[in-house]
């Protein structure tokens, strides 16, 4: 079965271009993390860093593609002319802006 999604389409634009610019902005930050370099402090501090660096920039990075694919989501969604079935729909309703979660889901 189908669904729709009734929100408008400057409404989902919106929605995948804070996804894009998020993942845009997290992928910056996990790089800049991961390329910092401990060398000029002592070395108790440098174990430190070290030991919070890379899972962080991990976690930054795995967010970052996490919100790519929601922007991604958002794309697939319009090519398939905003008809989906109904857990997708439900999927994206939740990835919109708070203002758009009640979105109607109706069947097509």
């Amino acid at each position: 079965m189908a669904a729709r999604l009734d929100v408008p389409y400057a409404v989902l634009k919106e929605a995948r271009d804070r996804w894009d610019a998020g993942a845009d902005e997290l992928d910056g930050a996990w790089r800049r993390l991961a390329k910092a370099s401990p060398s000029h402090l002592s070395a108790e501090v440098t174990a430190a860093v070290k030991a919070f660096r890379e899972p962080w920039a991990d976690e930054l990075k795995a967010a970052g593609e996490q919100a790519q694919g929601y922007a991604d989501e958002f794309v697939f969604f319009h090519r398939m002319v905003v008809i989906v079935d109904q857990a997708h729909a439900e999927r994206l309703r939740s990835l919109l802006p708070w203002a758009e979660h009640d979105a109607a889901v109706t069947d097509r």
